[in-house]
């Protein structure tokens, strides 16, 4: 990556290894999600995430490294063919955001029929030291509305939830699990929410 190559030629592994650290997020694009036109079928919020908590928490960790030598965590990542790959799983991955993994019938893509119900299940873990989750919400048409959540008490860094949900109309929906995490599991917090999702494709016959 550019950045990290950068520093590295200036500064070294060790300089680099001191003072730099990369942090990727997953689902996010370069603006606020409102500010992304949405896909038919498909709101914008179904496909990207809020990242001011990404912010807010990487700040008060840059604070915390510069003021308390708290070193902060990274995000392991590879770069090759001008494409960014993050690691499958949290221990792998790092940093500070939630791996989440939904499925619709155990598979990434369920075909129903109208009216049968369709188990939907989120698995998602946050890397060590970054926190706990205080939210699990649901979007099951694309819509952005997320009528669903879970109650989580913000005591666990790792969890599956599964719900049920049946359409009673043809079509091909897109479903949405978001996950929210906090660093001292406050749910009840409005700042430093680390947000990730997942989508699973559910087609109604």
């Amino acid at each position: 990556m550019i950045y990290e190559s950068a520093v590295l030629g200036a500064q070294g592994a060790d300089g680099a290894d001191q003072r730099f650290r990369l942090r990727w997020t997953e689902n996010a694009e370069h603006g606020p999600a409102m500010m992304v036109p949405s896909k038919p079928g498909r709101a914008s919020n179904t496909l990207l995430i809020n990242f001011r908590g990404m912010i807010e928490q990487s700040l008060r960790d840059l604070v915390a490294w510069v003021e308390d030598a708290v070193v902060p965590a990274g995000t392991s990542y590879t770069f090759r063919d001008g494409k960014v790959t993050l690691p499958a799983t949290a221990a792998e991955r790092g940093g500070i955001q939630p791996i989440v993994r939904a499925t619709a019938n155990r598979v990434v893509r369920a075909e129903v029929s109208t009216g049968q119900p369709v188990e939907l299940s989120v698995h998602a873990k946050v890397p060590s030291g970054a926190g706990q989750i205080v939210a699990v919400a649901w979007d099951f048409d694309g819509s952005g509305t997320y009528p669903f959540s879970h109650d989580v008490d913000g005591t666990q860094s790792e969890l599956t939830r599964s719900t049920s949900h049946s359409y009673e109309s043809p079509g091909t929906y897109f479903v949405t699990a978001r996950v929210t995490s906090h660093r001292t599991g406050d749910v009840a917090a409005t700042n430093c929410l680390i947000e990730n999702l997942s989508r699973a494709r559910v087609v109604v016959r």
